[in-house]
């Protein structure tokens, strides 16, 4: 019993994350085409191994995110063949459209009729469109932090909504966000080899791809704060909290260059798991059994 649950939601996905990081080092030059296509589609995978395959059209909210999610990958992925330059503006302008959208059509019946509800989703959507654009920001070097700030923010903000679910009575979204922890882990095992032997951008997420990572993973927590029936509202807002704190790291140029070249990604992502940590005790206190 324990190894049908471990096997779909942690086994599968961090294989997924190591495979598709094996074809994004082995195909550069198109890094960011890759990511943005293959990271919402193997978050549909997710959704399919653990919830199946959706009726079309699709009714619940749950029949609705795996098919949003195949168009953040179309659409990024597009983007990022384009070639346009991701400024903080544009970014930002993406994000809260992508954002804003998936919440009305994920839960608008619950944002009408619940306005405490209505309260934790805005917040949720403030800090992450605010926090989004410029982490995804292509900046000059000079002023560029740790590059790893947001995979690991990503990976912290997983493994926060997971346990928050988890305490919230929403066990099929837990493990959802659980798999997509395992999905980034296994990407940034494979980004941090290549970062030891010297690729200095291998953990970076910028422009399109670093968009279609992180809405990705947002989507899965505004579903959260929507559909968890016992989650503390105050756990929801630190659980987004991670991404304003990558951003800080990179707009700051935050870059850890004191310490050694392998504590660098774990530096940054120690800074950016303490909003999670604070969400996943805030969870835990509230829980009711």
């Amino acid at each position: 019993m324990m190894m049908q649950l471990l096997v779909p939601t942690i086994g599968v996905p961090f294989l997924l994350g190591v495979l598709i990081a094996i074809i994004t080092f082995g195909l550069p030059a198109r890094r960011g085409f890759i990511l943005a296509l293959l990271i919402p589609l193997a978050a549909v995978i997710i959704h399919f191994m653990l919830e199946g395959v959706p009726s079309f059209p699709p009714i619940a909210a749950k029949q609705k995110l795996p098919i949003m999610l195949i168009v953040v990958a179309a659409t990024f992925a597009i983007l990022s063949l384009l070639r346009r330059p991701c400024s903080t503006t544009f970014g930002t302008i993406l994000a809260a459209t992508a954002l804003a959208l998936s919440g009305w059509l994920l839960g608008k019946h619950v944002l009408l009729a619940n306005p405490a509800k209505t309260v934790v989703v805005l917040a949720v959507f403030l800090i992450v469109t605010v926090a989004v654009g410029p982490a995804v920001a292509v900046r000059p070097a000079a002023r560029g932090g740790e590059p790893s700030a947001l995979a690991t923010a990503l990976l912290g903000l997983s493994i926060a909504a997971a346990l928050t679910a988890a305490f919230g009575a929403f066990v099929g979204m837990a493990q959802i966000n659980g798999a997509l922890a395992a999905l980034n882990g296994g990407w940034l095992l494979i980004g941090y080899i290549r970062y030891l032997i010297g690729d200095d951008d291998a953990l970076a997420l910028r422009g399109f791809e670093g968009l279609a990572f992180a809405i990705t993973v947002s989507m899965h927590l505004i579903m959260t704060s929507l559909f968890a029936p016992k989650a503390a509202p105050s756990a929801i807002i630190f659980t987004a909290l991670p991404l304003a704190v990558a951003a800080f790291i990179l707009v700051a140029g935050v870059s850890f260059q004191l310490l050694p070249r392998f504590l660098r990604p774990v530096a940054a992502g120690a800074a950016t798991a303490v909003p999670s940590v604070v969400a996943i005790a805030i969870s835990a206190a509230f829980f009711q059994g």
